[in-house]
């Protein structure tokens, strides 16, 4: 009985302390969506086959521009777009393989419509808000990002349903001030009572009108659906706010509550007729779900190798005769920049700033519809200037570039030239990292509606549909809130360990690897030789002041770690060590402990073994490295493996010490993945697992010398 206590306490004790590592790495697979769910759960997303993934269609671009250089962040065009691309977001965990079917079979569409067909229907519209536009479709995506899509859309549900009770309480404000001028301004009493009992009923009626609308605050999506704008509109419609007596307050009370109230139906009017007539239009039915499944590296460059080869420039092409098209964006910059800074003999500095003036004018120029392309390629700058100096006169931007384009003139030989190629150098940065970045996140389309034409998914968090002659906006109305995934058995493994690739590329970790092994295995081989000569000079040597000297050492042992930061610091500053290895390895060759622990086993080798090595002629560093060290490997292996794991280990003092990448180690590395906004703990969980591993296969191999060292250790 008693033996089967012990064993059930042994095996409580096993799982209570393996629990916490198991639920490291359990956590190290799982989804960031999955880190903090409630109740936690032993299994994630990743383990099955496969998966359903939340979806929300945008109208407009949607950026995702993670991971460019500065050199290509400096000429990127932020007004340029491309055409005709559905962009879905994914409202949910990314994703980056699989076959992926986006079902939009029986969606409504049209290829386009005719201007003249939409003029005709515009002129009965009246337009309560500004818009701009150049196409029926360009109206269309204006009117539903100001209203549904925008980052700050018109029906955002809290916000819209708080500024329109307002907008009662303002009503009623202005029933309360008309109110009180009814009897001093009214003169006929039936006139009185009749308008003041209106008055009354009218606020009654808002009143209540505004409760019904505050039920609108509560609902399933952040922005208001169309049924929900619809109902609030018959709402607002079925107020009859006009007065039909005639008194002197009659202005006053229109202006007041009528003209408010009524200037929100007319939005509301408007917004629900361009939608009717945005969904009447659309006579077509799409007859296929899109199937695409994700492409191989292989497939991806060959796709990359044909659209490239369509670019025609010299420095290009200097790069493509190399073969190697990793990271060509950024490869093609760096060319593009030397070539800039042989020609023109400026700096880097110079360069980039005037990249920088360059892309804010072409960001103009595009705003205001001046193709500066066909300008430039048919003439020179000046050209462009006199178009420029014509139609941007009033532009306080473009005020500001001539302004500081006379201040360099003079540093910058043949100027015009220069700012002519830099205009069209600065777009080909941009046109390859598009096409770079497009090759690279493609999938293989399997099965699709013949106006689609290209699949890609972008970093597992947009996907964009590439359509011929039919316009997005006529796709983006349709309920599409899903989509769904299927893995094979190889692709659930990529799945299970992909934060453990996510991790590893977000930060040198290779680096911080080969830090962490150079600095642990050197300060514990330093230590081991140093600890190894003391704890033998303290235990078979006699000098004065022996004891004495070993208690001091003793006692610096009770003094924290954290006391010596200080003065370590300045001492490593004062040598000008800071961010070199020799602040990493050298503060920490010596340990106390280590000289306490060797020194005690040193004391129980037998006193007869020193006799018969000094009559066999031995010395005393003989005898430390031919039979001591020999002899005390189980403790000098203890003692090595403490120091190798408390070394690889170090935090504070590497992060203190350091002030680059190439000098930290892995503990450091780990904060990569916390900041002010939160922590990344899945991919924190798969850092941590991969950077304890060698600790942990160390202690496998070495444990049984470990526990020997530290059963013997004092032992006469």
């Amino acid at each position: 009985m008693k033996k089967l206590i012990i064993y059930l306490l042994l095996s409580i004790g096993f799982v209570v302390m393996i629990m916490p590592f198991a639920w490291m790495i359990i956590t190290s697979f799982k989804m960031p969506s999955e880190v903090q769910q409630w109740p936690p759960k032993w299994y994630t997303k990743n383990f099955f086959s496969k998966r359903d993934v939340k979806v929300e269609t945008k109208i407009g671009a949607v950026r995702t521009l993670k991971g460019i250089s500065l050199s290509e962040a400096l000429s990127f065009t932020s007004s340029k777009e491309e055409d005709n691309v559905l962009n879905i977001s994914v409202e949910d965990d990314p994703f980056y393989r699989g076959v992926l079917t986006i079902d939009i079979k029986g969606f409504d569409y049209i290829e386009r419509l005719s201007n003249s067909q939409f003029q005709n229907w515009l002129k009965n519209v009246d337009i309560p808000i500004e818009i701009q536009y150049d196409t029926p479709e360009n109206f269309f995506e204006e009117v539903f990002l100001y209203f549904n899509s925008g980052s700050k859309p018109y029906f955002n549900r809290l916000e819209y349903i708080s500024n329109l009770t307002g907008k009662f309480d303002s009503a009623i404000s202005g029933i309360n001030l008309i109110s009180k001028f009814v009897n001093r301004r009214i003169k006929d009493k039936s006139e009185q009572e009749k308008f003041k009992i209106f008055l009354n009923s009218m606020k009654e009626q808002l009143f209540s009108t505004k409760e019904i609308i505050k039920k609108y605050k509560a609902g399933k999506y952040l922005v208001l659906e169309n049924d929900e704008i619809k109902n609030i509109y018959d709402i607002l419609s079925s107020l009859d706010l006009n007065y039909n007596g005639e008194n002197v307050l009659n202005k006053v009370y229109n202006n007041k509550v009528v003209d408010v109230i009524k200037s929100e139906i007319k939005i509301l009017e408007f917004y629900l007729k361009v939608y009717d007539y945005f969904k009447n239009i659309q006579s077509k039915v799409v007859n296929s779900s899109i199937v695409a499944k994700v492409m191989s590296k292989d497939e991806k460059y060959e796709l990359l190798k044909n659209e490239i080869s369509k670019i025609d420039n010299p420095i290009l092409e200097e790069i493509l005769s190399e073969k190697d098209l990793k990271d060509l964006p950024e490869k093609f910059s760096k060319k593009v920049d030397k070539y800039f800074m042989n020609e023109y003999a400026i700096s880097i500095s110079q360069l980039n700033s005037l990249k920088s003036l360059i892309v804010s004018y072409k960001n103009l120029l595009i705003e205001k519809n001046i193709d500066y392309t066909d300008i430039l390629k048919g003439g020179n700058f000046n050209d462009l200037k006199y178009v420029s100096d014509e139609r941007l006169k009033d532009s306080n931007t473009y005020k500001i570039f001539i302004s500081k384009l006379e201040n360099i003139s003079s540093r910058i030989r043949n100027l015009d030239k220069f700012l002519k190629e830099l205009m069209l150098y600065t777009d080909y940065v941009d046109e390859v990292r598009r096409v770079y970045n497009n090759s690279m996140n493609a999938w293989k389309i399997i099965k699709a509606p013949e106006f689609v034409k290209n699949i890609r998914v972008k970093n597992g968090e947009v996907i964009e549909i590439e359509l011929s002659n039919v316009s997005p906006i006529y796709l983006s109305d349709d309920n599409l809130k899903m989509v769904s995934l299927k893995f094979s058995f190889g692709e659930v493994i990529k799945n299970v360990f992909q934060n453990y690739v996510d991790a590893w590329n977000s930060a040198p970790f290779g680096r911080y690897y080969l830090n962490t092994v150079f600095v642990a295995t050197a300060t514990t081989v330093l230590e081991v030789i140093l600890a190894s000569m003391a704890a033998y000079a303290f235990s078979w040597m006699n000098f004065p002041g022996k004891n004495l000297i070993f208690g001091i050492f003793l006692a610096t042992m009770m003094v924290p770690g954290e006391v010596l930061l200080v003065p370590n610091f300045i001492t490593i500053s004062k040598f000008g060590w800071i961010d070199t290895y020799y602040a990493l390895i050298i503060p920490w060759i010596v340990s106390v402990f280590a000289i306490f622990l060797m020194r005690q086993h040193f004391l129980a080798i037998p006193r007869e073994l020193f006799d018969a090595s000094k009559i066999d002629g031995c010395s005393h560093w003989k005898f430390l490295w031919k039979i001591v060290v020999p002899l005390s490997k189980p403790v000098i292996i203890t003692g090595a493996l403490l120091k190798f794991v408390g070394s690889w280990n170090g935090f504070l003092w590497v992060l203190i010490v350091t002030n680059s990448d190439k000098y930290r180690t892995l503990p450091v590395g780990l904060q990569n993945f916390s900041s002010d906004v939160g922590t990344l703990y899945n991919q924190l969980m798969a850092a941590a697992t991969f950077s304890i591993l060698p600790v942990i296969l160390l202690f496998l191999f070495t444990q049984q010398h470990f526990v020997r060292g530290i059963a013997r250790t004092g032992l006469k």
